[in-house]
């Protein structure tokens, strides 16, 4: 009986002893980890960042802009002074992953337009294509080309909207030097018969005010052909650019006069056969930048007219942008058509 009480009495102490002991033993908290939904990718630059799950890098880009776009040599009468506001929206959505033949590239770019003076809404894209390989690249899609691109002032008359269904192969070295050619399916008129374009560049262009480039362009549905040497090289404070056109004939690539309002004026019908464009741009402080450009053209017709006009980009606060610009057009009497027009523009870039 003894022995039975020892024993039940040690187990009780044994019992309490070790609740005792768990008892003073501290309590350690386990703070929560915050999740990382989204990682940095740093491979392709910045703003990049992992689709969660994937390889694959994602950047969101694009711009909201206000502009209103005033009188103008193509607007008819002289004593019209109508002038155009817009709201356009552009969104570019990049991806790229790497691969075993290189940087494989999608890029979409929708744009979204309401204008106030009656024509409402309307959606279109910028561009919309497919990228692979890095010095060399093959690139298929909805193409913003070659001659879509202008000098700094956007004030100058050498280039037209070149975005076309297309096809490109390009050789772009990290050393500035380009090389390529893209075939694209041009705008259809009432015929059948595809119409397809030849638009190609070499260049030598290692910074945006070291550079020179040389765009040619061939219509096949035409038979007719345009070319476009440009240049540009830091002088100063600021970058001096110089461009030349010459068509053969009326061609998608380049500009061209048949609009209707252009049907008042002696060159309505016409395209433009010579045109010869100079701009030079630079800081006048730190954040405002003026670019004074001039330009000759001759239409299809032999009648020339000058313009010339500025430029001033003032960056009022990181990403947001007022740039406007002024130009004046050296016509002919005869031409029944306003001499100044400009723009004013509000945007932010993102």
């Amino acid at each position: 009986m003894k022995i039975n009480v020892l024993l039940i009495g040690s187990a009780s102490l044994l019992a309490l002893s070790a609740t005792g002991a768990r008892a003073a033993d501290p309590v350690m908290a386990i703070e929560p980890v915050t999740a990382n939904y989204v990682e940095v990718c740093d491979a392709f630059g910045k703003g990049y960042f992992y689709i969660p799950g994937t390889e694959t890098c994602l950047n969101i880009g694009g711009y909201v802009r206000f502009e209103t776009q005033f009188g103008g040599i193509q607007t008819g009468s002289a004593d019209d002074s109508d002038w155009s506001p817009y709201v356009k929206a552009n969104l570019q959505i990049t991806a790229k992953t790497d691969t075993e033949l290189g940087t494989l590239t999608s890029v979409m770019t929708p744009e979204f337009y309401y204008y106030s003076n009656g024509s409402g809404d309307d959606f279109k894209f910028d561009q919309a294509y497919i990228d692979i390989g890095d010095a060399v690249q093959f690139r298929a899609g909805y193409i913003k080309g070659f001659w879509n691109e202008d000098l700094w002032g956007e004030l100058d008359n050498i280039d037209n909207v070149s975005r076309y269904n297309a096809v490109r192969l390009g050789y772009f070295p990290s050393d500035g030097f380009q090389i390529a050619l893209e075939l694209d399916a041009l705008t259809k008129d009432n015929s059948d018969d595809p119409k397809l374009g030849l638009s190609g560049r070499i260049a030598w262009a290692p910074s945006d005010s070291r550079y020179i480039k040389l765009d040619v362009a061939y219509d096949t549905d035409s038979e007719n052909y345009a070319i476009r040497p440009w240049a540009g090289i830091g002088i100063g404070p600021g970058t001096f650019e110089i461009a030349g056109l010459y068509e053969s004939g009326f061609i998608s690539y380049a500009p061209d006069f048949t609009a209707d309002n252009w049907n008042d004026s002696p060159i309505a019908g016409t395209y433009m056969k010579y045109a010869v464009a100079a701009n030079y741009y630079f800081n006048v402080t730190e954040n405002l930048i003026l670019a004074p450009q001039t330009q000759y053209n001759v239409a299809s017709n032999d009648k020339a007219f000058w313009e010339a006009g500025a430029t001033a980009d003032w960056q009022v606060v990181d990403n947001f942008h007022v740039r406007a610009n002024l130009n004046y057009a050296f016509l002919d009497e005869d031409w029944n058509q306003q001499n100044w027009f400009g723009w004013l523009r509000l945007e932010r870039d993102f």
